[in-house]
């Protein structure tokens, strides 16, 4: 009787260890985004280091990488934790001084739809 007592309790102890044990405490994992911000002016390519200094501080970016493509910056970000248009403000507000200016490139693809146009196009 003593043994399965014994027995009992070992298996209880391991039940309760391994349950214990932390598992990815994260269902969902965070999505990332990229964001291309493209530099104008004469004072964005010496204030590399100060524009970097700024991103980093910006809660939700998690990388920023430059001269991968000329006059830019590329910039991750948690989706969700910051916006787009926030990084490009805070950057901007930084870069009054630098004669910067900073924007976030558009492309076909992310560029708003034009309005519809109230006539119909002519067709050939």
């Amino acid at each position: 009787m003593q043994t399965f007592r014994c027995q009992r309790a070992v298996s209880a102890v391991l039940l309760i260890a391994s349950l214990s044990i932390s598992l990815p405490t994260s269902a969902n994992p965070i999505t990332k985004e990229r964001l291309p911000l493209m530099l104008s002016g004469s004072g964005c390519g010496s204030k590399e280091v100060e524009m970097n200094t700024v991103l980093q501080a910006i809660p939700g970016v998690t990388g920023v990488y430059f001269n991968r493509i000329p006059d830019h910056v590329l910039v991750d970000i948690a989706t969700g934790t910051v916006k787009p248009a926030d990084v490009v403000r805070r950057v901007n507000d930084a870069a009054t001084s630098w004669h910067c200016q900073v924007e976030l490139m558009q492309s076909c693809i992310t560029a708003d739809m034009p309005s519809a146009s109230a006539t119909p196009h002519q067709s050939e």
